[in-house]
């Protein structure tokens, strides 16, 4: 009941729904990039959802990529974009962070400079998010591979957890949002491309690159404020952590466009099909990414073990040690590994110490 001026009390307006859509907060990333960045705001000024503010984190660009972007942006005149200047360059992290920092909406997304949405973008992940069967700490939709110059070059990337013939991941099905459709029809996406929850037990990498994450602020913050040693790879962190939390729901539907190019950090390669090649140098660096995202777990373990149930972190932590080798020289996942099993706390101990023998290092 609300009261007119007479001072009487009157019923609700009955169409208007008792809540308001939530605001999300984009931060695109730039070093480098002014050849890309200004597809990149134009392709969130398009977007269907009209509520977001974004926040143009420069870190410290070389080639005019600041000026280029105050300029669009007065061009623009959307009070809803602001430009972050870096005085220095901190890396992919750090510009998640000041980006992060410098917003407040309850989800947030980050764009690479070199990459695109298409128009309906956080409408149809905020759709998925807001879903009546399982709520989740991260999502991410499928993208289209594009090359420098915007040509063609797939219609998916292949390392997402979309279902397709064959695939072995267990995930449930998310049927669409009736009832907050029809009473918000703002936030209705009628699609017929599929959503899949994935829980946090499932691990490894369920998701396509940074531009195709939504994250919710409550679980991307504790990921943040953590002391990761890495500077770029900030999506795996990212969303290898946050999935901790909540899990993970995948659109199968292509949303936007992933650019390969010379100037990637994890590509450098043409692309050939199937999955996107990874550089050397990249792949080298995956195992500084594993142990980030290892010292993350073990920090949390407490609160991800309440969440998640006594035998989460031995799962979480062998399934990254199947995949990074050098994990299993660290002592202090014994005490999960071997829980219950004195045999095999007694051979981790044995391994150990034969590859120190033989030349190998081990970690402190």
């Amino acid at each position: 009941m609300v009261e007119n001026p007479t001072g009487k009390a009157e019923p609700m307006d009955e169409t208007s729904p008792p809540f308001e859509l939530p605001p999300v907060s984009v931060v695109i990333t730039c070093y480098n990039y002014r050849t890309y960045v200004e597809q990149a705001i134009r392709s969130v000024l398009a977007q269907t959802y009209p509520k977001w503010e974004c926040v143009i984190v420069d870190d410290a660009s070389t080639d005019g990529s600041s000026d280029h972007v105050r300029q669009l942006l007065e061009t623009i005149g959307d009070a809803r974009f602001r430009l972050l200047a870096r005085p220095q360059n901190g890396g992919q992290m750090q510009a998640f962070r000041d980006g992060f920092a410098a917003t407040g909406a309850p989800f947030v997304a980050f764009l690479d400079a070199d990459d695109a949405w298409l128009p309906d973008f956080l409408l149809a992940h905020l759709s998925a998010h807001l879903n009546a069967t399982h709520s989740a700490a991260v999502s991410s939709s499928d993208v289209f591979l594009i090359n420098g110059e915007g040509t063609l070059l797939s219609g998916t990337f292949a390392a997402l957890q979309k279902p397709r013939a064959g695939s072995e991941r267990s995930g449930i099905a998310i049927p669409p949002g009736e009832q907050l459709a029809s009473m918000m029809p703002a936030i209705a996406y009628p699609s017929r491309h599929s959503v899949t929850y994935f829980a946090p037990a499932i691990s490894g990498w369920l998701w396509a690159p940074c531009s195709a994450i939504l994250y919710r602020r409550g679980a991307l913050e504790p990921v943040l404020s953590f002391p990761f040693k890495a500077k770029g790879g900030a999506d795996y962190l990212t969303a290898t952590c946050a999935h901790l939390a909540g899990g993970s729901l995948i659109l199968s539907e292509s949303l936007g466009l992933y650019r390969l190019h010379g100037s990637n950090l994890s590509t450098g390669v043409a692309f050939a099909g199937g999955h996107v090649r990874q550089s050397p140098a990249y792949r080298a660096y995956r195992n500084v990414l594993a142990s980030d995202a290892v010292d993350y777990a073990l920090a949390n373990s407490g609160w991800l073990s309440d969440a998640n149930g006594y035998g989460f972190m031995p799962g979480f932590l062998k399934q990254h040690v199947s995949r990074f080798k050098h994990l299993s020289d660290d002592p202090r996942l014994i005490r999960f590994l071997a829980r219950g099993r004195p045999w095999l706390r007694l051979r981790m101990h044995l391994a150990r110490m034969l590859r120190r023998v033989r030349g190998g290092t081990a970690r402190p």
